[in-house]
């Protein structure tokens, strides 16, 4: 099989490997779509060292924690041709961008032929962690105001979706370009997306869910309402700020998901069948174009999903 290996001097290659051998409680399966991730980008540049030589002994696959595709092998939940999510192990994987990759069944959930493959896949991660946030970590309802830094882009998107579903009043963060779309996604507002320019005299925000993580609490804070959470995906970047945050009424909260199970994909595939989460997808690439994939990933101005097309 074809997959997409990321040699320890860095960069992409595609390689051929054999194919993946099923664990205890694993199925094989076919990979339709993939999205790129922060993660991944970090492999590639010789980020999360300890993990990819971990997954190395296993294989040359570094990259992808998520995927859509159909089952290859019966499992005892799951039968051969059913089309499937799955959501791998952030930290342990297996990794999916790969033709096939053996997952636990508990990592993947069945879904409906009104979801198509590319659908499915620019839903997986982004949806999983818009849930986490809005259900878990702060849950939102009507009355509450909810700023999302990076709307456009696939967690932004969704959490932008889920929040105003929910009854919430949306604040977007975003360039000009997306506005019209942001608001018709389901955003009150939108900001402007220059560093700092989002925050208005005043601001009371319930949460604050900075997804490309450029902020920081002590900033968030004077614009949180006395109980407000801000959220951000990578703590590291504000590690003195979560300190602050021990001694304030204010919290703050940070993003992994390390792993799924059924019912909360279970929860995505509803939600995604009632309408409350349409997938944005940004682009899709072949497998031979996976560096245009990455670079795309990267850049200013993406909407949605990068997705990398595995099929044959």
């Amino acid at each position: 099989m074809r997959a997409l290996g990321v040699p320890a001097s860095g960069g992409l290659r595609v390689v051929e490997t054999p194919l993946p051998r099923c664990g205890p409680d694993q199925v094989l399966v076919d990979v339709a779509y993939s999205a790129v991730n922060d993660i991944d980008v970090a492999m590639r540049a010789g980020g999360y060292a300890r993990q990819a030589r971990r997954f190395r002994r296993r294989g040359p696959v570094v990259t992808g924690i998520e995927l859509s595709g159909v089952v290859r092998t019966p499992g005892h939940r799951l039968q051969v041709g059913q089309r499937v999510i799955g959501y791998s192990h952030v930290l342990d994987g297996p990794r999916t961008h790969a033709q096939v990759v053996a997952m636990a069944e508990r990592d993947l959930q069945v879904v409906p032929d009104s979801l198509s493959d590319e659908a499915a896949a620019a839903l997986v991660t982004t949806g999983l962690t818009s849930i986490d946030v809005l259900e878990r970590l702060r849950p939102v309802g009507r009355g509450d105001r909810v700023l999302v830094i990076g709307g456009a882009g696939g967690l932004g998107a969704a959490a932008v979706q889920l929040a105003s579903a929910r009854g919430a009043t949306v604040v977007a963060v975003a360039s000009a370009a997306h506005e019209d779309w942001l608001v018709a996604t389901g955003a009150d507002e939108v900001r402007p997306s220059r560093q700092g320019s989002w925050w208005r005299p005043g601001d009371s925000f319930d949460l604050v869910l900075d997804a490309p993580a450029v902020s920081g609490f002590a900033e968030a804070a004077p614009h949180l309402a006395p109980r407000g959470t801000y959220v951000t995906t990578n703590p590291q970047r504000d590690l003195t700020g979560f300190a602050r945050a021990g001694l304030s009424r204010r919290r703050a909260g940070f993003l992994l998901v390390l792993r799924s199970d059924p019912a909360r994909l279970q929860r995505l595939v509803d939600l995604a069948s009632e309408g409350v989460l349409a997938p944005v997808v940004d682009s899709v690439h072949d497998l031979a174009h996976a560096e245009a994939a990455f670079t795309r990933f990267a850049a200013r101005g993406r909407r949605g999903r990068v997705l990398l097309d595995f099929r044959p």
